[in-house]
């Protein structure tokens, strides 16, 4: 036990003791904040681009209410640029460069006699650059919009939205009197609320209570923060569990350790302290997102009672990919053999991320039921199922449990086997039948 601890604080000090731990520590945060600011800052950088669309308009009444909504809109975003109305939803969208931030104008083309000729001029106008798009609106007949943007543009978008709510307002005008025209507009345009409420309950005392709510926003930032915090523990524990083995199997520090220790010590010294620097790692992030809510106002959303949960599958889950990443590193020469061997891994410890939006969405649905009871996945689908918010089934929970500490232990028997039969082993690189065979019969088949 003495030397498993010995080798265990060796292992973590390495990890957490080091120059490279404290800088990725500082910037694989900022990489992740990058995603969020670094379009609102390349967007405040821009001048924003001036967009002209012809309009053919044979309805002859259309084309200045689209101006004056184009207007409209222009005001909006130079605002939010100021700064002014940021608090506004379109303005915090500009802001965060989820927006478009170029300006429209509307130029008015000849809408008499208009045919294939014109279309034939405005079409090298706009690969020309002197034009973004034209968009004729015949008087009965659908839209017809050209331009060299793709179908999802935005500004293809607005002006479909525009077009058809001031048609709409034409038709109702055409339709219901002038004095009761403004009565029925503002009746038409109310929409009707639709608000959550929290399950009821039956209380200590025999009162029917009603859960709290959480919020839409904490609904899917907390969970994305789990997931994310989870797999970056993981990620920046893995690759230095790699490197150190590998360094120590083709310097031959190994064979010395194995005259002081044997190898189910050694490993499992390895995996202690690994296992203690991921942790540390969450701890670190986990702490420091806790601040960051407590100090905007949402530490309610903190999900307090899962912390324990949390800890425990961030655990289980350093220890299957540490054991798997020392096993392969123990059985190869180079670090590119290492890397093909591991191409699998990576593609199973990527799997979660990819399903994670789908799983926020239902997390009771089929896909997130099932994934979350496959051992690689379950540490990480299962703490966001649990962070939504939605309750999950007791037995759900202590299934996936089950079957990540049975899986969890097999997985580290599995590379026990193969770092004793692999550690002192040179030569050709196994492929998986020799991997195989060094699990199943501790030596490499013919």
């Amino acid at each position: 036990m003495r030397k498993i601890l010995i080798i265990a604080w060796r292992e973590y000090r390495a990890m957490v003791g080091t120059r490279a731990f404290l800088i990725s520590m500082a910037v694989m945060p900022l990489l992740m904040l990058g995603v969020v600011c670094i379009p609102a800052m390349l967007q405040g950088l821009q001048v924003p681009a001036v967009r002209t669309i012809a309009v053919i308009d044979q309805t002859g009444g259309l084309l200045p209410l689209l101006q004056l909504a184009a207007d409209r809109r222009n005001q909006q975003l130079s605002a939010a640029r100021d700064g002014q109305s940021a608090a506004s939803h379109d303005g915090l969208t500009a802001m965060l460069g989820l927006q478009d931030q170029s300006l429209y104008e509307f130029r008015a083309h000849p809408a008499s006699d208009f045919g294939d000729d014109d279309r034939l001029l405005l079409s090298q106008q706009i690969r020309a650059g002197k034009l973004h798009a034209f968009v004729e609106i015949p008087i009965n007949a659908s839209l017809t919009w050209v331009s060299e943007d793709p179908g999802m543009s935005d500004v293809r978008r607005w002006c479909e939205q525009t077009i058809d709510s001031v048609q709409r307002q034409q038709r109702l005008a055409d339709c219901v009197p002038a004095g009761l025209l403004p009565v029925v507009t503002v009746a038409l345009s109310q929409s009707t609320e639709l608000q959550s409420q929290g399950l009821s309950f039956l209380d200590d005392t025999g009162q029917i209570q009603r859960e709290p709510v959480q919020s839409s926003l904490s609904s899917i930032a907390v969970p994305i923060g789990i997931a994310g915090m989870m797999f970056v523990a993981v990620l920046l524990s893995v690759q230095p569990m790699l490197e150190s083995v590998l360094e120590e199997k083709l310097l031959r520090i190994s064979e010395v350790l194995l005259g002081s220790a044997s190898a189910t010590q050694l490993m499992t010294g390895k995996l202690a302290g690994n296992a203690a620097g991921a942790m540390t790692i969450f701890g670190l992030y986990g702490a420091g997102a806790i601040c960051v809510a407590w100090l905007q106002g949402f530490a309610e959303s903190v999900p307090w009672a899962l912390l324990p949960w949390l800890l425990f599958l961030q655990l289980l889950a350093v220890l299957l990919f540490s054991s798997v990443f020392m096993s392969v590193a123990a059985c190869v020469n180079q670090m590119r053999e290492a890397q093909c061997l591991l191409m699998p891994v990576w593609l199973v410890l990527m799997l979660p991320l990819l399903i994670c939006m789908h799983v926020i969405r239902e997390p009771n649905g089929h896909l997130a039921t099932a994934a979350s009871f496959f051992p690689p996945a379950t540490p990480l689908l299962m703490a966001v199922r649990m962070s939504t918010g939605v309750m999950i089934p007791v037995w759900q929970s202590l299934l996936s449990l089950a079957i990540m500490l049975a899986g969890t232990a097999v997985g580290i028997v599995v590379a026990s086997r193969l770092y004793r039969a692999g550690i002192l082993r040179q030569g050709r690189t196994p492929g998986f039948a020799d991997l195989l065979h060094l699990v199943l019969r501790g030596e490499c088949g013919g």
